[in-house]
């Protein structure tokens, strides 16, 4: 785990790496500083691995800062961050690992902790960087599994269900949407304290199981924060990639095992429900009509069986059937027909 410090005299600028860092699992933002002398003072308590600072600051420029880091620690790292590329001579005159130069995006970020790693091999030996594999499933149930290949066990229903509700929303989400959204016809301030009670449970569960995800709180508002890598059937389902072509639509089709969140009667999450459903429906009529136009009528037969297994059929997709029943086929192809027709018939009445 590569502990960090970040210094900048620009509030922006430090929240910004931030967000990027705390998306990685192997690493671990232990001081963030507006004012350079500050720094020097918690070295030795912090411990950090590698210091990102800006070089043009007021009072106490970086170069002078990284000088004084290196007396207290010369095996403390430093990245530079600035936005003038002027600078970058008189960086690596004070030994500096590397340079970013603003705006920073996160291929830079990932550069310098590339040369981070490679620096503390050399010295320290190999770093932990591997982080565990987390693997989320939401289609015909919920099952979050961390390294060990084991489903975790949530501390409380709520925070098994915030998890889901943040996930599935991926954007900030304000305490009162929450509150209405999981907490319905409760009072404020019961809703309030209960939300406040979840996310610390939620916290919990994620250092607890070393999930890597964090909640971001701005102004009010949550919004999760996923590891760098990170497995989630639903994320791959609606990967617009998953159109491309025939062995793509037959791959992403296997995940769907089920209803988004099967088994949890999840009042809000009717709609996305309906949403990936529908999708679903897509894809298949998409895989279906391609096996179609191949005259591949059986495996285009095996894919509405299939989909009817977990979802209902579409109109189009139907008429396709109907088109098909009217053709001359091979009689077993036409009793599968028939027998899929009825069974839509029957769902419908």
């Amino acid at each position: 785990m590569l502990r960090v410090i970040l210094v900048d005299d620009e509030k922006p600028a430090l929240d910004l790496m931030e967000l990027m860092l705390s998306k990685r699992m192997d690493v671990e933002v232990v001081g963030m500083f507006l004012k350079p002398a500050e720094v020097l003072l918690s070295i030795e308590t912090l411990k950090p691995d590698v210091v990102y600072l800006d070089i043009d600051m007021p009072g106490m420029n970086g170069v002078e800062l990284a000088m004084q880091i290196a007396e207290q620690d010369d095996q403390v790292a430093v990245v530079f961050v600035t936005a003038h590329e002027r600078f970058a001579l008189e960086a690596f005159s004070v030994h500096a690992l590397d340079y970013i130069l603003k705006p920073i995006v996160e291929e830079k970020l990932e550069r310098s902790l590339g040369r981070v790693y490679k620096l503390k091999r050399l010295g320290k030996g190999k770093p932990e960087i591997a982080g565990p594999s987390i693997a989320i499933k939401m289609l015909g149930g919920f099952e979050v599994k961390s390294g060990s290949q084991i489903p975790i066990r949530w501390l409380t229903a709520k925070a098994e269900e915030l998890f889901a509700y943040l996930l599935l929303h991926d954007c900030s989400v304000s305490k009162w949407v929450l509150m209405d959204s999981l907490w319905p016809n409760t009072e404020t301030y019961k809703a309030e304290q209960s939300l406040y009670t979840t996310i610390f449970r939620l916290k919990q569960a994620f250092k607890e199981n070393n999930l890597g995800f964090t909640i971001q709180a701005v102004k009010k508002t949550y919004r999760l924060i996923p590891p760098m890598e990170w497995y989630w059937d639903v994320k791959e389902l609606l990967n617009p990639q998953s159109f491309d072509n025939e062995r793509s639509l037959q791959e992403v089709m296997k995940l769907y095992k089920g209803d988004l969140l099967a088994g949890k009667d999840y009042f809000w999450c009717y709609q996305k429900r309906q949403e990936i459903a529908g999708c679903y429906q897509k894809m298949a009529l998409c895989l279906a009509q391609s096996y179609f136009s191949q005259k591949r009528y059986r495996e285009g037969i095996e894919v509405a069986e299939k989909v009817l297994q977990h979802a209902s059929l579409d109109e189009e997709f139907v008429e396709k059937l109907e088109a098909l029943q009217k053709m001359k086929l091979d009689q077993r192809l036409k009793r599968r027909i028939d027998k899929l027709l009825s069974k839509i018939l029957a769902e419908e009445s």
